[in-house]
């Protein structure tokens, strides 16, 4: 689910992940078990993504269209729940 992409993606341990999001990891492992993502907690992993990506959009490290892609991947994901 998106909270394991979230981990995943940042390179983050199971309770780094648990404790960005403000909850204990046994939450955070029901979240990640889980068929369907709450939106509060989908909204939170884009705020925690986008959160991680500001060095490199201030550093020029992504071209727009990517950028684009990404936020739009992020968005359509959390809107959807």
């Amino acid at each position: 689910m998106e909270t394991e992409a979230l981990a995943q993606g940042m390179m983050w341990s199971r309770e780094r992940a648990a404790a960005e999001l403000g909850v204990s990891l046994r939450t955070y492992l029901i979240y990640e078990n889980a068929d369907t993502v709450k939106r509060s907690v989908a909204m939170a992993t884009v705020t925690l993504s986008l959160i991680n990506i500001m060095p490199a959009l201030r550093s020029d490290q992504l071209s727009k269209d990517l950028l684009l892609q990404m936020l739009e991947e992020m968005t359509t994901d959390a809107a959807a729940k």
